[in-house]
């Protein structure tokens, strides 16, 4: 299958954020309306579960079905239905919109991610954060985007409808693997636990930010620009060594310049921008599989990364030696990674 050229690329990468803007302004707009605090946590908590915890099992029907145009299709008229629904009650939507939030990373980020290279899988993964950010930050402002959110979705609708994709099914072996534990599925473990080590930093620096709106948009700003730079660079110099220079870097800057809001941006985009990387090593660590790939490395992971830190110690994060500490255990666990995957390939 060919590599799926830069305008389908583009415009996956901008259903991205728009998808990502949906859920953001949706959840803002639910914690506003709903009265009751364990209402609107439980719409969250749902969410979550579906647009992160739904990815995996999209993936397989996603390997079967070999369609992702149609998986594509499906969650925009997912979300254009979430958005007329919303003009009468907030609940429902939000269920759907996570729904749809997991068929479009899943098949989105597989077709951006054919032949392995991180350029593309950084362009289509930069607009999620700025979205999410951009959607919360209009709910909060009391913005009404639902006619504008509609009118766009449609369009999208349009748009995949008339795009060509390239030809071929989405995987590049549709048979399932038997389960076993072998040195593949050791490497995917660990590279898994580097993702979600990251989503406990990025989770931990934007609840230092929230309510911080100008902050919080600088930093959605740099998670955009990181992943764009960085996979681009990655491509260039290697996936390994890019993912070591963007963590040595990212680290003192993290833990020292916080309060600066120049570097600290600089550290947050260069934290970000190894996700394409290490996005192509788990694609490479899972033998092809694009759709599980993707889907462990932008949903399940960050699942990983919340329940980490959603734990009773969090304070304790908040420390210069734990995000130092963090830091050093995802270096140490990507060497760990990258060594097995070496010697198995």
């Amino acid at each position: 299958m060919s590599e799926p050229r830069r305008p389908l690329v583009l415009l996956l990468a901008f259903g991205h954020g728009l998808n990502d803007c949906i859920a953001g302004f949706f959840l803002g707009r639910l914690v506003q309306i709903e009265s009751s605090i364990v209402q609107a946590g439980l719409g969250l908590f749902m969410y979550n579960v579906l647009a992160f915890g739904g990815q995996y099992p999209v993936a397989l029907w996603l390997e079967k079905l070999g369609k992702p145009r149609q998986v594509l299709l499906l969650a925009y008229a997912l979300n254009a239905a979430a958005i007329g629904l919303f003009f009468f009650t907030p609940q429902l939507p939000v269920l759907l919109a996570g729904i749809a939030s997991a068929l479009y990373h899943v098949a989105g980020g597989s077709v951006c991610a054919k032949e392995n290279r991180s350029t593309n899988i950084g362009v289509f993964a930069a607009p999620g954060v700025a979205g999410l950010i951009f959607g919360g930050y209009a709910a909060h402002a009391g913005l009404d985007l639902l006619p504008w959110l509609l009118g766009t979705a449609m369009l999208m609708l349009f748009m995949l409808n008339r795009f060509r994709f390239p030809i071929g099914g989405v995987s590049d072996d549709n048979n399932p693997r038997a389960f076993h534990l072998d040195r593949h599925d050791l490497v995917m473990i660990l590279l898994l636990t580097v993702i979600a080590l990251r989503s406990v930093i990025w989770n931990l620096f934007q609840l230092i930010h929230d309510r911080e709106y100008e902050w919080l948009l600088a930093i959605a700003g740099a998670a955009f620009a990181g992943k764009i730079i960085g996979g681009w660079v990655a491509d260039r110099i290697g996936w390994k060594l890019y993912v070591y220079l963007s963590l040595a870097t990212a680290t003192p800057l993290l833990t020292f310049f916080r309060k600066d809001l120049v570097l600290f941006c600089i550290g947050i985009a260069l934290l970000q921008s190894g996700i394409p990387a290490t996005t192509s090593l788990l694609i490479q660590s899972t033998k092809g599989k694009t759709e599980r790939a993707v889907a462990l490395s932008f949903g399940t992971a960050i699942i990983l990364g919340a329940v980490i830190f959603y734990t009773p110690y969090r304070e304790h994060l908040f420390g210069e030696v734990a995000v130092v500490g963090i830091a050093l255990s995802m270096t140490l666990l990507f060497l760990l990674a990258t060594g097995r995957l070496r010697r198995s390939t």
